[in-house]
């Protein structure tokens, strides 16, 4: 049984699409996003607790009237709650809660409150990619997505956070959000790291990630921290 709900969990854990909008008859729970954001630039990690039969479910974003829009429950099957984890690029972490869907509004807004920025710095060699225009992506990984779902131990998804260009010499800048900053960092969202990928800017393939030194790495992946050293040397591994 608890296999079974890990399995269900993993396979709701995936970015929002963007999609046609679904039916008002249908079992669903919507995120209304304030402007100026766009609810095509929001990233939703969520998770339903219920029969673990239900297998397929899926979350469409509708930019013209602002709302993403989840499906909880397919084929007769509602779920019972429903949590999730909602990101836009530059803003604060925001969560929702509904432990009884049966009973309790299927509505929520996202508004971004925006984070200060920190500069990263960093450099690698590249010379096994020499020719190619390449780009660094920093991706969030949610360690505490575990312990806000009730899932201990479960992963999802990363959140993309941005991308910077890597000059012919390795060098790359990123502009991040000081996630140190962010309300939930105290009691909940500090147990995360920052995840560096080498990219083809050309077709979006993740070509290596990037490895932070000792003092800064966490698993391999960078610290998430308040400040960063003016130049990080990274290694690259596949």
């Amino acid at each position: 049984m608890h296999k079974a709900r890990l399995i269900f969990a993993l396979f709701l854990a995936v970015p929002i699409c963007v999609a046609a909008q679904t039916n008002a008859s249908d079992d669903v729970f919507t995120i209304s996003v304030t402007a100026p954001t766009s609810a095509k630039d929001v990233q939703v990690r969520y998770f339903l607790n219920g029969d673990p039969t239900v297998q397929q479910s899926s979350s469409i974003a509708n930019p013209d009237e602002q709302r993403i829009t989840v499906k909880t429950g397919t084929q007769a099957k509602p779920a019972k709650s429903f949590r999730a984890i909602v990101f836009a690029p530059g803003c604060q972490f925001a969560t929702i809660q509904a432990d009884d869907l049966a009973a309790g509004n299927r509505q929520a807004d996202f508004q971004c409150q925006k984070l200060s920025t920190l500069p990263l710095s960093g450099k690698a060699d590249i010379s096994r990619f020499a020719g190619r225009d390449m780009q660094v992506e920093a991706l969030y990984v949610c360690g505490w997505a575990g312990q806000f779902f009730g899932m201990p131990g479960l992963a999802i998804s990363p959140f993309s956070v941005g991308k910077g260009k890597v000059e012919s010499d390795g060098s790359f800048a990123l502009e991040l959000p000081d996630f140190s900053g962010d309300p939930l960092w105290k009691n909940l969202s500090h147990n995360a790291t920052l995840m560096l990928s080498l990219v083809d800017a050309s077709t979006g393939e993740h070509l290596a990630q990037l490895s932070a030194p000792g003092a800064l790495s966490r698993r391999g992946s960078l610290k998430v921290a308040a400040s960063y050293p003016a130049q990080i040397e990274f290694a690259v591994r596949q």
